[in-house]
C-alpha cells in the first residue's frame, strides 16, 4: 500500500513539473518572439555605432566574407 501511494504521489508530482514546465516555456516562446525584432534593432544600431567609433562608413554587408588572418593549405601534403 506505502508503494501504490507513493506511485501516486510520485505520478503527481511529475504531472505538475512537466505542466509547469510546459506553461514556462509556451510563455518565455511568447516572450522571445515579441522581443526579437526590439533586440535586432538594438544590436543593429550598436554595430553601427562601433563602426561610426572605428573610423568605419557603414555599409550594408551583402557577402559571408570573414577578415582576418589564415594559413594556405593548399600546397600542403596530404595526411595518412
Amino acid at each position: 500500500m506505502k508503494n501504490f501511494i507513493a506511485s501516486v504521489v510520485a505520478l503527481v508530482i511529475g504531472f505538475f513539473t512537466i505542466t509547469f514546465a510546459a506553461v514556462m516555456g509556451l510563455f518565455i516562446g511568447i516572450a522571445a518572439l515579441i522581443a526579437k525584432p526590439f533586440i535586432k534593432k538594438r544590436m543593429t544600431a550598436a554595430y553601427e555605432e562601433a563602426l561610426k567609433q572605428q573610423g568605419h562608413q557603414p555599409q550594408q554587408q551583402s557577402g559571408s566574407t570573414i577578415d582576418g588572418e589564415f594559413e594556405d593549405i593548399t600546397k600542403r601534403p596530404a595526411m595518412q
